[in-house]
Order: structure tokens, then C-alpha cells, then sequence
């Protein structure tokens, strides 16, 4: 807290707020910057399994289609 009011002191209230102000702006960019991307991870990986389902089932439906046509 002592180095607070030094600070305070030393370059007046302004700057001391602008530099805390530009801290939690960085902050809170890269915390979204890595919730977009683990939300993004997320969403990939299901969207994945969903195609990996609808490749199984056009397989059986091919296999079907080459069965029935002999």
C-alpha cells in the first residue's frame, strides 16, 4: 500500500490510475482472447464427433446402396 502512495506521490493521481487502468485492460483482453479460444476448442471438438457420426452412417448407407445393387 506504501508503494501505492508513493507512486501517488511521486507522478500524481492521473497517471497512476491510467497505468492501472491500461493493466486490467490487458487483462481482461488476453483472459477473452483465451475464452473465445478455448470455447472455440470446444465447439470444434463436438462438430468433429457430430461428422465422425455422419461418416459412419453414410458408410452404411454406401454400403447398403453396393449390397442392393448386385
Amino acid at each position: 500500500m506504501e508503494e501505492v502512495l508513493k507512486l501517488v506521490e511521486n507522478y500524481g493521481l492521473s497517471v497512476v490510475l491510467l497505468m492501472g487502468a491500461l493493466y486490467v485492460l490487458y487483462k481482461f483482453t488476453f483472459f477473452s482472447i483465451n475464452e473465445v479460444k478455448v470455447g472455440f476448442e470446444k465447439r470444434h471438438e463436438a462438430l468433429h464427433n457430430q461428422m465422425i457420426e455422419v461418416r459412419e452412417k453414410l458408410n452404411i448407407i454406401l454400403e447398403f446402396i453396393k449390397k442392393n445393387d448386385k
